[in-house]
């Protein structure tokens, strides 16, 4: 018989570097963030299941006698759904982390699947939500790991550093209030590629973000800042279609500014926004007018 856990939290997952490059060949980082999480509950307000219903007959049909579909309609039908504060067109895995929920309690048997093709088969899953999937944010929801991309292809766990050590550097997200949708965005990305000028550009940029990964694992802030700044003017040159017309102004402060950068936080175009900096204070009076989330803090 399946038991629904009612309280694990499925967490969200943010890609803190490598957004499109990574489509490319490079190395791109992306880690669970339990800021955001979703469980499963129970509700009278059948509304809230949005598709679910639908997901399960996908399911059926996609993976026969893999999930407990009779389960999974019968807790349905007693008012299950997923309750989840993770904001959807964000980019950071309200889809991923139902697919993780789904996954880990309606299994009949989780073992079948080996940890090397849990990407695949969660893309698999995840392709009912989005039409197509890597299957990363699932991966990262489920797992709860950090994990280092190289390309799409090949990919390792690695510890973060201790954020006990900051001292005054802050590593935050802009929350543009702006959903977007991802598969837009990565099509127009992979379509400039076609030029061989610009795909070259993007390659260029590659060891930039290999030593951002390697300083921020390593907990070398300074460092990191110093390429912050570096990618954030990148992102300004090629990507700044990904960037909200809104920001280009406080985006471009952050750049000729000494204490705080900016730069995209997954596929852009809205959703958050990723920025460091040595003052939070001095920053957030600064950018008074949105609202800023401090990571790591312990």
């Amino acid at each position: 018989m399946t038991k629904i856990n009612l309280t694990k939290k499925y967490p969200s997952k943010l890609l803190l570097f490598g957004e499109h490059t990574v489509l490319k060949g490079s190395q791109a980082l992306a880690i669970p963030l339990p800021n955001f999480y979703g469980q499963w509950a129970y509700t009278a307000d059948l509304s809230k299941q949005m598709n679910l219903a639908q997901f399960a007959d996908y399911l059926a049909i996609q993976f026969p006698d893999f999930f407990d579909i009779d389960a999974f309609q019968e807790a349905l039908a007693k008012g299950l759904y997923f309750e989840s504060n993770i904001p959807t067109g964000y980019g950071v895995g309200s889809s991923g982390a139902l697919v993780a929920a789904v996954f880990d309690t309606f299994s009949k048997d989780k073992s079948r699947v080996l940890k090397t093709d849990l990407k695949a088969f969660f893309g698999k899953m995840e392709s009912f939500f989005h039409g197509a999937s890597s299957g990363v944010d699932p991966l990262i929801c489920y797992l709860e790991e950090n994990i280092l991309l190289e390309g799409m292809t090949k990919m390792e766990t690695v510890e973060l550093p201790d954020f006990s050590k900051m001292g005054d550097w802050t590593l935050f997200l802009l929350d543009t209030k702006m959903p977007r949708k991802t598969g837009p965005l990565v099509n127009l990305f992979l379509e400039k590629c076609e030029n061989p000028r610009y795909l070259f550009s993007i390659k260029s940029s590659e060891p930039s973000i290999r030593n951002a990964i390697d300083s921020f694992i390593k907990g070398n802030w300074y460092i990191l800042f110093e390429l912050f700044h570096f990618i954030s003017i990148n992102q300004t040159l090629y990507f700044s279609e990904m960037i909200p017309d809104t920001f280009k102004d406080v985006w471009k402060a952050g750049t000729m500014g000494s204490f705080y950068k900016l730069k995209l936080c997954g596929a852009g175009g809205g959703g958050f926004i990723l920025g460091i900096t040595h003052d939070f204070e001095r920053t957030k009076k600064v950018l008074k007018d949105w609202e800023l989330k401090p990571l790591f803090q312990n």
